[in-house]
C-alpha cells in the first residue's frame, strides 16, 4: 500500500513539474526583444480578476485606518447635552486658524475631548502647542494613537 502511495505521489510530482513554467526577470524594455528594429508602437493590455482589484481597495482602505502611538495637543474637554456641538466647533474654528493641522473629535464617555495635531514626538507636539495656547488657553500635550502621516 505505502509503495503504491509513495509511485502515485513520484508520478504527481513529475507531472507537476511539466506544468510549472519559470520567469525571468526583466530590468530594461529592450531586453525583451519584442519591437521590431523600425521602432513601431504596441499596445499593453492587461486583464485582472475583480476580486484582486477589491483586494487592493480593502488593503488601501485598511492602511489609512492604521494607528500609531504619538502626541497631540487637546484644546477641548466638555461633558454635557450641548458638549459634541461644542467640541465641533471648536474643531471648526481649529482647522480655519491652523488649516495645515488635523484636529479630531474623541469621545470617551461621557467626555468630549478635541485633539489637535498627529505629532510623532514630543517636541513635535511641544511646538504645536506653542502655536495654538494663544488661541486655546489651557490647552496641553496627550500621549494617543494617531494617523499615519500622509506620504
Amino acid at each position: 500500500m505505502k509503495i503504491k502511495f509513495l509511485t502515485a505521489l513520484g508520478l504527481l510530482l513529475l507531472a507537476s513539474c511539466g506544468i510549472v513554467k519559470a520567469q525571468r526577470a526583466v530590468y530594461d524594455i529592450s531586453d525583451l526583444e519584442i519591437f521590431p528594429e523600425d521602432n513601431s508602437t504596441a499596445t499593453v493590455r492587461i486583464y485582472c480578476d475583480s476580486d484582486l482589484k477589491t483586494i487592493e481597495k480593502n488593503i488601501i482602505a485598511g492602511n489609512k485606518k492604521r494607528l500609531a502611538l504619538g502626541y497631540s495637543v487637546q484644546i477641548f474637554f466638555g461633558s454635557g447635552t450641548d458638549a459634541q456641538s461644542k467640541a465641533e466647533k471648536v474643531v471648526k474654528d481649529f482647522k480655519q486658524d491652523f488649516n495645515n493641522e488635523d484636529a479630531d473629535i474623541v469621545y470617551e464617555a461621557p467626555y468630549f475631548k478635541v485633539h489637535a495635531g498627529n505629532c510623532r514626538s514630543r517636541l513635535e507636539a511641544t511646538r504645536l502647542k506653542k502655536q495654538v495656547e494663544s488661541k486655546f488657553p489651557g490647552c496641553f500635550i496627550v500621549e494617543c494613537k494617531i494617523n499615519y502621516p500622509k506620504l
